[in-house]
């Protein structure tokens, strides 16, 4: 459910609107940021222009520009010099002041220069899943051989206790 007064101070509206992260794509209804704290290189987001606060909220017309949000996203990623965009990032003067440890130990990583091996695509759809901001953010993280030890069950991993479906 969306509110004005959420609206004003919603950080992801702010940035759909154009006064934050710059644009790294865009359509009618989502744009696409580079996420400003990364875990991997190329993070980004994928947020859509109206506010909304799940994806189960969004109309027709959102879900038609849903896949292609993230496919101009994957492009963008594939095609960015990431040791130039993470310099760059340091550089914001809208950054600074914040913790840039997240920038730092990704442009450390040895696999920085490399082309994602993979991608985890995702959101966290309510507080209960670990949702930060309440506005819809579907996370491109691309993912690189070697980024964790054992990346075999992915997503599931969020409630380690029970990720395990292998058969013995």
């Amino acid at each position: 459910m969306s509110t004005v007064s959420s609206e004003q101070n919603c950080y992801f509206c702010a940035v759909s609107r154009g006064e934050a992260d710059p644009f790294i794509f865009e359509n009618r209804s989502f744009v696409g940021v580079f996420d400003t704290n990364p875990v991997n290189p190329g993070h980004a987001l994928v947020i859509p222009r109206r506010h909304v606060v799940s994806l189960f909220e969004l109309n027709a017309a959102e879900q038609a520009d849903y896949f292609d949000a993230i496919r101009g996203v994957k492009a963008v990623i594939e095609t960015t010099d990431m040791f130039d965009l993470y310099q760059n990032m340091l550089q914001r003067d809208y950054l600074q002041g914040r913790p840039m440890n997240h920038i730092e130990t990704v442009l450390g990583l040895p696999f920085l220069s490399a082309q994602p091996d993979a991608y985890t695509i995702g959101n966290n759809d309510g507080r209960a899943a670990g949702r930060s901001i309440d506005h819809l953010h579907v996370i491109v993280l691309p993912r690189y051989q070697g980024d964790v030890e054992n990346p075999r069950g992915g997503i599931r991993n969020v409630i380690p206790d029970r990720a395990n479906y292998q058969r013995r």
